[in-house]
């Protein structure tokens, strides 16, 4: 094929695969002028070619056995016994983690080609490059080839925004020609820039809400407001997948401060004001985090870092607005990366421990069950809240591990107790659920092991999900709970009332407990909004089969009210704290809240 080479890699075929590896590799039989092929990524730098059209195979040295199945760095290319192209360029597309293309020029028997090579990485469902398409395409326009190669690797094709490449490469630019010309002519030594980081919230929920295709078009949708709303001095680049980065200098701008928090506040305002597309209704909000400081060649990675630095607390306090990168920030990041590692090191060396919170019964005023939470007493910063180093873990990618160790070790814990005790086997044991388990769909796997090892009756087990983990996950949630119901496991809805509260999901999905947050139970207090509230969801859950636990009762007025209410369940610190776990036979044998019911 001569001319302009196809811009696409799948017109081969009548459909346009997604590009997510299968087990099966790609069938890539049909005929066409392309060159087209699929390796296997077997290592950082092994790739072994599993398919590819006669097109490719052709300029693969004649005298080659069969090439299928062998290594890329084994194949000889054309007329030469040591070409290396390919391969480097396959290494380097993955340490990036992204396409890109290059020119491959040799002779096959005898004959010049200059062909447009481009590689593309294949992600598999956990976010992994397991696979890497390869097409050629032959050109005899070379100025037309190098355009395509630059529009390829600099271009982001989605957007049709500067990628991260082109970002980098056009500062670099022009941080030489202002060194240059500050160098030449006296001028000043170095120049101040800001760096906007922008991140869009939550475009993945809208990916498995409406679909990619949708999801592709809110993203072009956002590269072209701010292409409307930022200054045409200014840089504007798409950075990754939902994150776009702005430069400004103050070579066309004079404070730098204003101009970068106005752009943010224009950014903020157009989205909460408008529609992100015009045939929905769909509106987005965005998180942005400002560096601003001394800028150059060897500068600009740390401006930018502080800036990520800056979006990243922006998000952690979910405000989804500005914050401007300060000194402390860094110091934050520092505090939070070493705490993670110490984490880390705590769950390895089953360092952290579980401490058990009874539930009681509000009747009668024996215990119920027990409600399984996470300690960790650090050896430098002492005890450390669950809030703290829950959310760490979550964002560490840490949860899970977190979670199985816990089910594991109170499942191990109450079958302990039955052993020692027959009294304790009418008791349950609630262990929370993170939506990580629920987005993994391995929770059900999880608890049978769990019951398994233990020896402990799916009967005496309850997990406990927060409603929002529920909703967010709605069908594959129902699919997992209904699983573990064939097992007798017991399900809660957490933290009821602060989220969705809808009766809907209620009836939809099996679970048996609804458990009260909190911030009910406190107004019980001071005011009768509190009571009205509480009546409302107990006499829903009853409608629908489902007993009451009230969390965090802490006066003997609460306790009194929500007796008379009716709730079934409580726990809280008028009750007892969570125990360590020598503790649990003591409370069993001596039952020392019957008395608080009288």
């Amino acid at each position: 094929m001569t001319g302009q080479a196809n811009p696409s890699a799948f017109l081969f075929r009548s459909e346009k695969p997604t590009l997510i590896s299968q087990s099966k590799s790609f069938d890539v039989s049909t005929p066409v002028n392309d060159g087209i092929a699929i390796v296997t990524v077997e290592g950082d730098e092994s790739f072994r070619l599993i398919s590819a059209n006669d097109v490719f195979i052709g300029f693969i040295k004649p005298d080659e056995k069969n090439p299928i199945g062998s290594h890329i760095d084994t194949l000889k290319w054309g007329d030469h016994d040591t070409d290396d192209q390919l391969q480097r360029h396959l290494v380097k597309s993955l340490s990036l983690k992204t396409p890109m293309a290059f020119v491959w020029q040799f002779f096959n028997q005898e004959k010049p080609f200059n062909l447009l090579c481009k590689i593309i990485p294949l992600k598999d469902r956990e976010g992994n490059i397991a696979q890497i398409t390869i097409t050629t395409s032959d050109y005899d326009d070379m100025e037309n080839l190098e355009i395509e190669i630059g529009k390829y690797n600099y271009s982001d094709a989605l957007t049709g925004l500067p990628n991260r490449f082109k970002f980098f490469e056009t500062l670099e630019d022009d941080f030489k020609r202002i060194e240059k010309t500050a160098n030449g002519f006296g001028g000043r030594q170095g120049f101040e820039g800001a760096v906007l980081f922008i991140n869009i919230n939550k475009i993945q929920r809208i990916n498995e809400c409406y679909g990619y295709e949708f999801g592709d078009r809110v993203i072009r949708a956002v590269a072209n407001i701010l292409k409307e709303i930022v200054h045409k001095k200014a840089l504007v680049a798409r950075f990754t997948n939902d994150k776009f980065i702005i430069y400004i200098s103050d070579e066309f701008f004079d404070n730098l401060k204003y101009e970068a928090t106005t752009l943010a506040d224009s950014i903020h305002h157009r989205f909460e004001t408008k529609s992100i597309l015009e045939d929905s209704d769909l509106k987005l909000s965005v998180s942005i985090g400002i560096a601003i400081g001394k800028t150059s060649s060897t500068k600009i990675q740390k401006l930018m870092q502080d800036a990520h630095s800056a979006m990243t607390q922006n998000n952690n306090l979910g405000n989804n607005k500005t914050v401007i990168f300060n000194q402390d920030l860094k110091t934050q990041a520092i505090n939070k990366l070493r705490m993670e590692t110490e984490f880390r090191e705590a769950l390895e060396k089953d360092a952290l421990e579980l401490h058990y919170q009874p539930v009681i019964n509000l009747q009668s005023g024996i215990i119920a069950g027990f409600e399984a939470l996470a300690r960790w007493q650090n050896s430098s910063r002492g005890s450390i809240s669950p809030l703290e180093f829950i959310k760490l873990a979550e964002e560490a990618g840490l949860i899970i591990p977190l979670g199985e160790w816990a089910l594991n070790s109170a499942c191990m814990q109450l079958k302990q107790c039955i052993e020692e005790n027959p009294l304790a086997s009418s008791l349950f044991m609630a262990v929370n659920v993170s939506s990580s388990h629920i987005m993994l769909g391995n929770i059900a796997a999880l608890t049978r092991d769990a019951l398994f090892k233990s020896g402990l009756n799916g009967s005496n087990l309850k997990l406990e999900l927060t409603e929002n983990t529920i909703m967010e996950n709605s069908d594959i949630a129902r699919n997992i709970l209904l699983d573990l119901k064939t097992h007798g496991i017991s399900l809660a809805v957490d933290d009821f009332g602060t989220g969705y509260s809808s009766l809907s999901y209620l009836s939809r999905i099996p679970a048996d407990t609804i458990k009260l947050d909190r911030t009910f139970v406190s107004k019980l207090d001071n005011s009768d909004e509190g009571v009205n509230i509480i009546k409302v969801i107990i006499n829903l859950a009853k409608s629908l089969g489902m007993t009451i636990i009230a969390e965090g009762i802490e006066t003997a007025p609460q306790l009194k009210q929500l007796k008379a209410l009716g709730c079934h369940y409580g726990q809280g610190y008028y009750f007892s704290r969570a125990v360590e776990a020598d503790k649990i036979s003591g409370l069993i044998e001596t039952q020392p809240y019957k008395s608080r019911l009288d």
